[in-house]
Formats: C-alpha cells, sequence, structure tokens
C-alpha cells in the first residue's frame, strides 16, 4: 500500500541495470524500482535520504560496485545474496546491514524473488576509493 502511494505521489524511478556511460548501455534492462519516502532528490548538506529499493534483478552483470556514501540497508523481504570480499553472504529478511561508501560488493537474488529493502544513505564526501569501475573484482581494487 505505501509503495502504491509513493507512486501516485511521483515519489518512485525505475533504475537501469546500467547508465549512460557504460559500453553496453543500449543493453540496459529495469534492475530496481526505487521509491523515494524523504527527500527525491536529497540537498548535499542533509546527511541521510530514506529510499524503498524494491530489486528486480541481479547486480550489474559482471563486479562489483560501491556507493556514493556509506549507507545502511534493512531487508524487508525474500532476501539476497550479497558477495563481498570475504564470500558469499545470504542476507534474509530482517537483517540489518552496515556499509561504508569504499565497501565493494554484488548483490544476487533468488530465482523469482523481488527482495524489498529500506535503504538509508548517509552522508556524502566519506568515500576515499574511486568509484567501481565496470567488471571490476576484489582482485582489482584501486586506492
Amino acid at each position: 500500500m505505501l509503495l502504491k502511494l509513493l507512486e501516485k505521489l511521483g515519489r518512485k524511478k525505475l533504475l537501469l541495470d546500467r547508465g549512460p556511460s557504460h559500453p553496453e548501455y543500449l543493453k540496459a534492462k529495469p534492475w530496481m524500482n526505487r521509491y523515494y519516502v524523504l527527500f527525491k532528490k536529497r540537498p548535499k548538506w542533509f546527511p541521510f535520504n530514506i529510499t524503498i529499493h524494491e530489486i528486480l534483478d541481479n547486480d550489474h552483470r559482471n563486479g562489483v560496485h560501491n556507493h556514493m556514501c556509506p549507507y545502511v540497508t534493512i531487508v524487508l523481504r525474500d532476501g539476497y545474496w550479497e558477495t563481498l570480499s570475504d564470500g558469499r553472504h545470504w542476507r534474509p529478511p530482517g537483517y540489518i546491514g552496515f556499509r561504508s561508501a569504499d565497501n565493494l560488493h554484488k548483490v544476487e537474488l533468488k530465482i523469482k524473488t523481488k527482495p524489498l529493502t529500506i535503504f538509508i544513505p548517509g552522508p556524502f564526501g566519506l568515500r576515499k576509493k574511486l568509484r567501481a569501475a565496470y567488471n571490476q573484482n576484489f582482485n582489482f581494487v584501486k586506492n
């Protein structure tokens, strides 16, 4: 019910599995529905936002990624596999994860699931490493 309300209020955005700078952008597919609970466009000075993510497909096909800022994620529905530098971990409903902006990871779904998470990005400007490159793996982490 909340997601339908947010959609009616224009606070839903469909994200594709790759952005315009990706070499194979023309092959982009739906990846995630993002629902903006707090700010649709957060001011840079505000320390956090609250969004709901409905994940539609596995992460970015190849490689791992990091984020623009530290974040908290709370799994509400279905769960997912998260690959970190120390291995692959199951994240069930109820899981709460705290991550730095430099944390590299990859998310993979069980077949026929659409995990739902609360995603709370923190302050901008705390990432110390470069943005992860396309097809980057744990063996090729840049400092």
